[in-house]
């Protein structure tokens, strides 16, 4: 079986913008954990795009050097393959148009619909929408919009921004409202900072129906304002198991289209869990979760969509796992 494999950090997304270590660390970290796990697997022939200014891989796969804008040749890698694989951000609509492309052009796409993708990459969207559903979101308002008081501060982040990007803590409401003031803030969101345990759960989904994967601590670092995800404690909150799928299982049957891993990041505040965003895309929790169950989750996710059927998923004899980033 012929495999495609394309992360846009890594693989070319960026090939005429400068390239930054974090956003390569945490590209690296699930490219490299997809590759070992396919590699695993019997009867399996990889490839891959690879940004120049990056070494390749010394693995036995074919690596197609990118030096310059990559949609161009995407549709020849994909229709080469019988089944692709896509790691990308929401920014800028850049996960579902790359999604479009490779359900148009390949044979089996890993991943979720276009639609749920447009839903997801927008957390105003998404807020409304569980909101709407009776689930615990944190209360989301546009930057132009009237706010409500907060005693720990406020948060303003991107609508569409990856991983804590551009996001800031304001706790004085005099440096909230002189910031609200600027115009390049209009398409920013303001959120009310609550403070409880930060969590996140990984999801495998098809067909409106998931399973748990795992159940993770996040460790954030706040520091001067700035926001940062320094690391995930994959399956340290087993506690929460019953209550994450319960939520999962109301999020999937609320915004349909989802498929493959899901990523959702939660803050327990007095062990009550409230929705903060949805990931429809592979999250850095991914690559400590084979290790955590004693199973191959890429592999887990292939059959899900060979087989159009979810694995039964145990969580009771996993162990904790930590990534740094």
């Amino acid at each position: 079986m012929r495999h495609f494999l394309f992360e846009f950090i890594t693989g070319g997304g960026l090939s005429e913008q400068p390239l930054s270590k974090n956003l390569i660390g945490e590209g690296e970290v699930m490219i490299q954990t997809l590759l070992k796990e396919l590699r695993e697997l019997d009867d399996t022939e990889i490839s891959l795009t690879r940004d120049s200014r990056l070494d390749l891989f010394d693995n036995n796969i074919r690596q197609y050097v990118v030096k310059e804008q990559i949609e161009k040749r995407l549709p020849e890698f994909i229709k080469e393959s019988d089944v692709c694989w896509l790691i990308a951000p929401e920014t800028d609509s850049c996960l579902e148009d790359y999604a479009k492309s490779f359900i148009k052009h390949g044979k089996l796409f890993i991943g979720s619909s276009p639609d749920a993708i447009k839903i997801a990459s927008s957390k105003y969207l998404t807020n409304k929408l569980l909101s709407q559903a009776g689930i615990n979101v944190v209360e989301t308002r546009w930057c132009n919009e009237e706010f409500s008081e907060s005693k720990n501060g406020w948060v303003i982040k991107p609508d569409d921004g990856v991983g804590g990007e551009d996001a800031s803590l304001i706790k004085e409401k005099k440096d909230l409202s002189d910031l609200l003031k600027k115009a390049a803030l209009k398409k920013m969101l303001v959120q009310p900072f609550l403070q409880g345990k930060h969590l996140s759960m990984s999801l495998l989904v098809y067909n409106d129906d998931v399973r748990l994967l795992a159940c993770n601590k996040q460790y954030v670092d706040i520091d001067k304002g700035s926001i940062k995800l320094k690391g995930i404690g994959v399956n340290e909150c087993l506690s929460y198991k019953d209550e994450m799928l319960y939520l999962a299982k109301k999020i999937v049957s609320t915004i349909s289209g989802f498929a493959g891993y899901i990523g959702v990041d939660l803050i327990a505040v007095d062990d009550e869990l409230v929705v903060l965003e949805i990931n429809p895309r592979f999250t850095t929790a991914y690559a400590g979760i084979s290790r955590s169950i004693s199973a191959n989750v890429t592999s887990m996710i292939l059959n899900t969509f060979l087989n159009k059927k979810l694995p039964d998923i145990q969580l009771n004899s996993a162990i904790p796992i930590r990534i740094n980033i």
